[in-house]
């Protein structure tokens, strides 16, 4: 037996030293072949909420290697911040390059963070594939851009976005897990909409109650996640693209028979009384329907026959821009067809993603549906 452990600590000890790190060799969603001698050992990202995703890769050190990223978690998921200070303390040395959008980065503060790699967004707030003049500084400097995509076409680019990322960090195993729960949560609502030989009209508005009525989620973003989910998306059809500003009497017109809205705001928002739509960390199921009745409270919005009858739902915004979109394309497709998905609970496959995943918990609701009104059919 000691010979037995000895020999294995011995193992353990050498393996690093036969290891040899496999040079990377990928095309990425920009279609850029990208070839690195190693995975990345410094790398920077563009939006703070892409630690969720390292997360999801390297559970044990999410943020190891990470040098720099645009804007910090806060941004968009202060709960989230919070946590990776308090179970990673190194986070808090994360040097910023920028804020918001791309127009406030710093290339000079990028450079002298001296990563290997520096992940981009295809579409999101930080530098693009049009920004040419910056993508070739980097490059000259030795950085390489690798763009990823959980935004502009997340339907179809988060599972080639995790696999690049495993690639690219080192983390292929892991991603591949993460990908087989994925495909097989995607499956099963392909296979439980087979056959299907009708789709309610859905209108899907981003920031319910933060901005005016209506900017409508269409052709990127969640707005394909509607047709995926058994549904027709009333955006898409007048005004193709990935997002569009409808007027409330267009809402009135279409009467559509599902309407979903998506909710950026916070449990600190409503305490501030704020009038955005709230879901995510700190909100439970009462606070989050009563969030969304007070946002549909309107004479305008009582007209629909969506929110008379139950089918009125928020969905947490964050998923927009995440590899947990999963959540959302199980929640609208069991409000779009509720008799074809009983048992579906997408609240409790964010759950389940939080404890088999990553290292932090899910304290929150991630949706909400406002009750039909008393004598509605």
């Amino acid at each position: 037996m000691r010979t037995t452990i000895w020999s294995l600590m011995a193992w353990l000890w050498l393996a690093p030293m036969w290891a040899v790190a496999a040079p990377v060799e990928i095309t990425d969603l920009a279609g850029r072949s990208v070839s690195l001698p190693q995975p990345a050992q410094r790398f920077v990202i563009s939006e703070g909420r892409y630690v969720l995703a390292l997360s999801l890769l390297r559970p044990q050190q999410p943020v190891a290697g990470l040098v720099g990223m645009m804007q910090p978690v806060s941004w968009t998921y202060p709960d989230l911040e919070q946590q990776l200070f308090t179970r990673f303390p190194e986070a808090r040395d994360i040097a910023l390059f920028g804020h918001q959008d791309r127009s406030s980065v710093s290339v000079e503060k990028l450079i002298d963070l001296k990563p290997e790699v520096a992940i981009f967004g295809l579409h999101d707030h930080g530098p693009g594939t049009e920004n040419a003049e910056l993508l070739q500084q980097l490059e000259s400097a030795g950085i390489t851009p690798v763009f990823i995509d959980f935004r502009l076409d997340p339907l179809h680019n988060t599972v080639p976005s995790m696999r690049i990322l495993g690639q690219v960090l080192g983390a292929e195993a892991q991603a591949e897990q993460y990908i087989a729960f994925y495909q097989q949560r995607q499956q099963a609502i392909a296979s439980g909409l087979k056959d299907l030989d009708s789709r309610p009209t859905v209108f899907l508005q981003a920031h319910a109650g933060r901005f005016d009525c209506c900017i409508g989620m269409a052709d990127g973003m969640l707005g394909p996640f509607v047709e995926a989910a058994g549904g027709q998306n009333i955006a898409d059809a007048v005004a193709p693209g990935p997002t569009s500003k409808h007027t409330l009497e267009f809402l009135l017109v279409e009467n559509p028979d599902v309407w979903i809205g998506t909710a950026s705001g916070t449990a600190a928002d409503r305490a501030a009384g704020k009038s955005w739509v709230a879901l995510g960390p700190g909100m439970t199921a009462t606070t989050a329907t009563a969030s969304l009745q007070a946002y549909l409270a309107s004479p305008e919005f009582q007209a629909l026959d969506a929110v008379r009858t139950g089918r009125a739902h928020a969905i947490w915004h964050d998923f927009y821009n995440s590899p947990l979109n999963i959540v959302a394309l199980e929640a609208f497709a069991q409000w779009l067809h509720p008799e074809r998905f009983p048992t579906l609970d997408p609240e409790q496959t964010q759950r389940l993603i939080f404890e088999t995943f990553t290292p932090f918990h899910w304290d929150g609701v991630a949706t909400s549906t406002v009750p039909a009104a008393s004598g509605a059919r």
